[in-house]
């Protein structure tokens, strides 16, 4: 009896269902990483908006509801690695766990959300709403890269990261290209009704995928390896957040690096101190006067990071709260950013951690002489299971963008050196105080991405909506006769 008023309520069913669809979302992206997961998804919440719209009275409400569900199950699942990051920090404050394990979910599902409200405002029975859908996801994607400090974590192009053919596509469109076609083909598939013989889209995503396919495999299979002549040593640590800080540890990591080689070492690997040869990279935490900088070192040039992490080394409003607060141990720990002007090698990029999943920051700081991208990072705030896997294809998809090699050395984490179409050179041993000496790759010399960045991609949204537009005035006329 109880089971058959559940089944029969078609509003509960399709909030269960959104909510499944954001979970069974997430087994697209790492550590599950499952082919073509993504598409079917996407598909689906493609299907349930159609649902609500042709079935359900007081659409606009079901059509945020969907969204808010779809996003939570998404995040909640994908992202809960981020509550790690408050034991690290401090066991004594396991009341925190909730914000990331639930809040943040919460919150970034608002994105969803309130997508959907622009699809309930745009949705019809024509095909215009394949557009407009495609749009709007990476809209939404963009709004919540670069909104509030930005959070661009498993976008929708991320769950390609099992096809290194279909990755190379990176290079015309970037991130958010790839994310417009995912979801584009998705509900491009799932449009099909064999009533209506309507294939023509189906058969349209069928060739776009076919299509990058092949030029990623064309790209991959063409690809000549050129090494620059420079070797480095790229180290990995194993060290935990009361380990990392001892001058025990800071000796052991000392004992690896090289004295000629090009040494590049994790993110604060050294504490508070930045000195060491010239020719190593030195993670570590600068003080002036006070105000703290996580920093790296390296011949003679200082790079402060500028991307920090929200809630995590910068506080919002930690200078007011410090007086309501003056012994909370999360305030005192907030850091400074760096300035956006800094100087560094020319030919080499600076990347702390978190910097480096931001595609258009990235762009931004490299320039013409760049031949090498530098990633240090400390993943033991991840946990050792989806966090840092997640981020490591987050950072490998900055090489097939730009086309740049990039070097990577963690604490925890995934420590290796990527060539320019984003295959791994090389890989340091996870599990102990280990390093790589590898020789640079030499850098493609350009892709579509690196000289245009987001332009193609604003292009195609907009070239999207327009298509969207016209589909509904010829749908309206044909109506109207």
């Amino acid at each position: 009896m109880y089971s058959k008023v559940f089944f029969s309520n078609k509003k509960l069913m399709i909030y269960s269902s959104s909510f499944l669809l954001g979970i069974f979302l997430s087994f697209s992206f790492e550590p599950l990483k499952l082919p073509f997961i993504s598409v079917i998804a996407v598909g689906m919440f493609f299907l349930i908006n159609d649902y609500i719209y042709q079935n359900l009275q007081n659409k606009k409400k079901i059509f945020f509801l969907t969204g808010l569900l779809f996003g939570f199950g998404f995040f909640i699942s994908s992202i809960n690695w981020i509550s790690n990051s408050i034991l690290q920090f401090n066991e004594d404050l396991y009341y925190l766990i909730p914000v990331p394990l639930l809040i943040l979910p919460l919150a970034l599902s608002l994105f969803y959300a309130l997508m959907q409200i622009i699809n309930y405002l745009l949705w019809s029975q024509s095909t215009s709403r394949i557009f407009y859908f495609s749009a709007n996801w990476v809209i939404f994607e963009l709004l919540r890269s670069y909104m509030f400090s930005g959070f661009p974590w498993n976008l929708i192009a991320y769950s390609w990261s099992w096809s290194i053919y279909f990755m190379q596509s990176l290079s015309l469109v970037g991130v958010f290209g790839l994310s417009l076609i995912t979801v584009f083909c998705a509900t491009s598939f799932f449009s099909f009704r064999i009533k209506n013989n309507n294939i023509t889209f189906p058969l349209i995503a069928t060739l776009v995928l076919l299509t990058i396919f092949l030029f990623g495999y064309n790209r991959v299979s063409n690809y000549e390896v050129k090494k620059s002549g420079i070797s480095l040593r790229i180290v990995h640590t194993e060290f935990n957040q009361n380990e990392k800080w001892k001058k025990e540890s800071h000796k052991k990591i000392a004992e690896v690096g090289s004295q000629d080689l090009i040494t590049i070492f994790p993110e604060t690997a050294f504490g508070m101190d930045g000195i060491g040869p010239s020719n190593w990279f030195i993670g570590h935490i600068r003080n002036d006067a006070g105000i703290y900088y996580n920093s790296l070192s390296f011949n003679g040039h200082q790079y402060d990071k500028i991307k920090l992490v929200p809630f995590g080394e910068k506080i919002p409003f930690s200078n007011l709260l410090k007086i309501f607060f003056p012994k909370n141990s999360l305030l005192l720990n907030s850091m400074k950013s760096g300035n956006d002007d800094q100087s560094f090698e020319k030919k080499i990029t600076p990347l702390i951690c978190y910097e480096a999943v931001f595609p258009n920051f990235v762009r931004n700081k490299i320039n013409n002489e760049t031949e090498l991208l530098v990633n240090i990072t400390n993943d033991a705030w991840f946990g050792t299971f989806s966090g840092p896997k997640q981020h490591f294809v987050h950072v490998l998809y900055r090489s097939v963008e730009l086309g740049l090699p990039l070097a990577r050395s963690s604490n925890m984490g995934i420590s290796a050196l990527i060539n320019p179409i984003g295959l791994v050179d090389g890989v340091a041993s996870s599990d102990k105080i280990s390093f790589i000496d590898a020789e640079i790759p030499k850098k493609i010399d350009t892709t579509i991405y690196r000289q245009y960045g987001e332009s193609m991609l604003y292009f195609l949204i907009v070239l999207f909506f327009i298509i969207g537009y016209a589909i509904d005035q010829l749908f309206s006329r044909k109506k109207n006769d």
